[in-house]
Order: structure tokens, then sequence, then C-alpha cells
């Protein structure tokens, strides 16, 4: 069981690292070139479709809203759980499975056509998104999200009241 929050970040750190060495193999069997001002615009264009998704994702509008997933969590208290350390993303940050897919599909696609690797960076730029719009409704609710609790079904998720916050010494605030 982990934080949904966690999950997304590994999602992301993973792919981006997957289409780095994608792009760096590309650059050394084909040379690198000066990007051209139609990437710059892509860019943008990939991103400004990214930020109206995310907003979407934050409303509550039926079957594309991910708030109303988050407010059906099950509470962890009524599941026979133990929620893992805090440093669970410093211990595991990586996930070399979701790596070696994404590699092994981006190396044949940027020799393809480099332009296809933007295709790529769709998932981990919206994931990334999905790890901010996790990371405002547990500050604004006091809840953490959890996924995972029954091992068949890892979509599902569950909720948890947030630790009290400690000081600098480790000593609960007065």
């Amino acid at each position: 069981m982990d934080r949904l929050v966690h999950h997304e970040l590994r999602a992301v750190l993973s792919v981006c690292s997957a289409l780095a060495v994608a792009l760096t193999v590309l650059g050394l069997v084909r040379g690198f070139s000066a990007p051209d001002s139609a990437l710059a615009k892509y860019v943008g264009v990939l991103l400004a479709l990214l930020v109206v998704w995310t907003l979407l994702k934050a409303t509550r509008i039926k079957w594309i809203s991910h708030v109303r997933d988050f407010e059906k969590a099950v509470p962890v208290e009524d599941v026979d759980v133990v929620l893992p350390t805090d440093r669970f993303l410093r211990d595991h940050p990586f996930s070399p499975g979701l790596f070696g897919m994404y590699l092994v599909f981006a190396l044949p696609v940027a020799f393809w056509d480099p332009w296809a690797l933007g295709v790529l960076l769709w998932s981990p730029l919206d994931w990334l998104g999905q790890a901010a719009l996790v990371a405002r409704w547990e500050r604004r609710n006091g809840l953490l999200l959890w996924r995972g609790h029954v091992g068949s079904r890892p979509w599902e998720l569950s909720v948890s009241r947030r630790p009290p916050t400690r000081t600098a010494t480790g000593a609960q605030p007065a």
C-alpha cells in the first residue's frame, strides 16, 4: 500500500528517465541538433492541453472528475492494514518495471520519428498534474490518499487522517 502522490511521482520519474535515455541514445546515434521553433509550439500546445485536462479532472463533472473518486475512498480505519512509513518515496523513488517498459517502447519510436516521443511525454505530464491534484486535495481535506489496500484491486483508494506535524527536534507541536 502506498500513497497515491508517491505512486504518481514515482511513475513520472521512471518515465522521464526512460525518455531521457531514449533521447540520449538517439542523439548519440544520429547526432544532437538544436530544437526548432516548431518544437516549442508543439510543447506549448501539449502543456496547454494538459493544464485544461488537469483542471477538468479537478471539477465534479461526471466521468471526468477525479475529486469524486477521492471522496468515495474507504477510510483506512475500516480496513485492517498497516500504513507504510513516510520515507517510502525516498526509499523507493523509481519503478524499474515501468522504466524498462517505456524504454523498450521509446527507443524504436525515437528512431522512427523523434517527434513521436512527444506523445510519450503526455503520460508523465498527466501523472504530474494528477500528483498536484492529489496533493491539493489532501492538503485541503487534511487526509492522505492511499492505493492498494486490496491487492487484487490496486486502483481502489482509501484515506487516513494526516498525522500531526512535528517540530525540527521531532517533538509534537505545542
